[in-house]
């Protein structure tokens, strides 16, 4: 199952049907033109993105599941505050119940879903005791190239739906194995990075909320100084301009569901740029339009027309994302 996605709340909301509680917005600016494709089996399901803007992820895993991810282009994400390099491995620490990374414009990261408890069976029944300590202890493992490519060719396989589960796993144990390792990174979150996924949750939790940057600090409790330095580091701009990008997510979500105009009750874009914060008609336009490269019309007009989007794609329309979710 392939589908084209041109917003962020349109992937969050295929993320969501899959089990994954995220958010996702964009960052950068210009109309966003994104695919997403769902693979493999039941046993082990496959999922890639490609993004040619930038977008944060963040929110809840799947529990039971380890997402191993993996970037086939130069253009590497950050996940935790870490830029990956490539040839790497990321996302599969068992303790991690949270998500937090960046994908750059330009990304094309590939994600198999594998049972940790099937795993780690697997890890225990072949000796491979080590990997046990590395899925624990780490997030992020970088390959040697050979092992990268043999990883990356199965999963693009498993993907386009030659099954072979038990090749991907045990290349995944043997990959993970400490000896074969270059290096790994710990899932810990820095300060400014945590401060940062405080700053994003809050944008929204409270999308309907303008702020400034004193209540904002006062809100999530650091200095107005730590908050602009560690979101112009992380993010390339400033916490007001990323709280901004949220909202207008939301609006442009709201634009582009009659669903979700109906139960935000407003119909006109005037009534839902005023519903998630924008007062000003004119700035509102503006920003609308440099962020997502059309006017907030074109998009209530384009929510009217025939045919299915990725926004609109249900578990029952979809039996691969049902076969994804078992």
């Amino acid at each position: 199952m392939k589908l084209d996605f041109n917003s962020a709340r349109g992937l969050d909301a295929t993320l969501r049907t899959l089990g994954f509680e995220m958010d996702v917005a964009q960052l950068s600016q210009g109309a966003l033109d994104g695919v997403f494709h769902l693979g493999g089996s039941r046993q082990l399901p496959v999922l890639s993105i490609q993004t040619n803007q930038d977008l944060v992820l963040q929110g809840n895993r799947r529990p039971g599941m380890l997402p191993i991810s993996l970037n086939t282009t130069d253009q590497q994400p950050v996940v935790r505050g870490e830029e990956t390099h490539p040839g790497s491995l990321h996302g599969f620490h068992a303790g991690l119940t949270d998500t937090f990374f960046l994908l750059p414009s330009g990304a094309h990261i590939q994600v198999a879903l594998v049972s940790q408890t099937r795993l780690e069976q697997l890890a225990s029944t072949t000796g491979d005791h080590q990997v046990l300590e590395v899925i624990h202890g780490s997030n992020s493992a970088n390959l040697h190239p050979q092992r990268f490519q043999e990883i990356s060719a199965l999963i693009q396989d498993q993907l386009m739906g030659v099954a072979q589960e038990d090749l991907v796993e045990v290349a995944m144990l043997e990959a993970l194995t400490p000896h074969e390792l270059k290096g790994t990174a710990s899932s810990e979150l820095g300060v400014g990075t945590a401060l940062m996924k405080d700053l994003v949750r809050w944008g929204f939790e409270n999308s309907r909320q303008a702020i400034t940057l004193d209540d904002l600090s006062a809100t999530i409790i650091a200095s107005r100084s730590s908050i602009v330095q560690h979101c112009r580091q992380t993010f390339g701009t400033g916490p007001m301009a990323v709280l901004k990008q949220i909202r207008l997510a939301q609006v442009q979500h709201a634009l582009g569901e009659p669903d979700v105009q109906h139960a935000i009750r407003c119909q006109t874009v005037q009534e839902v740029a005023s519903h998630y914060g924008f007062q000003s008609r004119n700035h509102f336009a503006r920003d609308y339009r440099n962020q997502f490269g059309e006017s907030p019309r074109a998009t209530l007009q384009r929510a009217s027309d025939p045919g299915i989007g990725l926004q609109s794609v249900s578990v029952a329309q979809s039996p691969q994302i049902a076969m994804a979710r078992r």
